[in-house]
């Protein structure tokens, strides 16, 4: 196992009982086994090795669903990541770095939807791709987060159908409605 990886796994064992915003770098080494010169080669701060986790385990994971008839695949990983992260996921919403969890949904899902636009229609204007983007990513990073602040109540195959039942569909109106 790479020091990154070594870092991010110790990070995440410490968080399933340890809020973040409480979480050391010299706790973390000392759990990890390695120097703490050895954690800021890799990183700046905690938060950036929060961020690193997510890039890693599921952003990456995501472009290969930024098709049409792939987005409802690649929202269900993202929400089987969530399910399956609990600990860490609420624990990073729960935190200051809160900021950091929205941003991170809301990149994921500007990017889905980019790529679900491009794929419905190559040739739309960059403005207009880029507009829906920025509302549909918005409008499902905060439903994600809504999820989060309920401590993921809804089951998530009930999350996913309601998300599936407003999204099906309401890219390719807005396209037709603007040709």
């Amino acid at each position: 196992m790479d020091t990154k990886q070594n870092l991010a796994q110790n990070l995440k064992l410490l968080m399933a009982t340890t809020p973040v915003d409480h979480i050391t770098v010299n706790q973390l080494t000392q759990q990890a086994n390695v120097a703490r010169n050895t954690f800021y080669y890799h990183f700046a701060d905690i938060n950036e090795l929060v961020a690193w986790i997510y890039n890693r385990e599921i952003v990456s994971q995501l472009a290969a669903y930024q098709k049409e008839q792939d987005w409802a695949k690649g929202l269900d990983l993202l929400l089987r990541y969530i399910e399956t992260n609990r600990h860490f996921c609420l624990n990073t919403f729960h935190s200051l770095n809160r900021d950091l969890l929205g941003r991170f949904l809301y990149r994921v899902a500007f990017n889905m939807v980019t790529g679900v636009v491009d794929d419905l229609q190559p040739d739309c204007p960059p403005t207009l791709r880029d507009e829906m983007a920025n509302f549909y990513g918005w409008a499902l990073a905060t439903q994600i987060i809504q999820w989060l602040v309920t401590n993921l109540q809804e089951s998530k195959v009930e999350f996913y159908q309601r998300m599936h039942r407003m999204l099906n569909g309401t890219l390719q109106q807005v396209l037709d409605n603007n040709r």
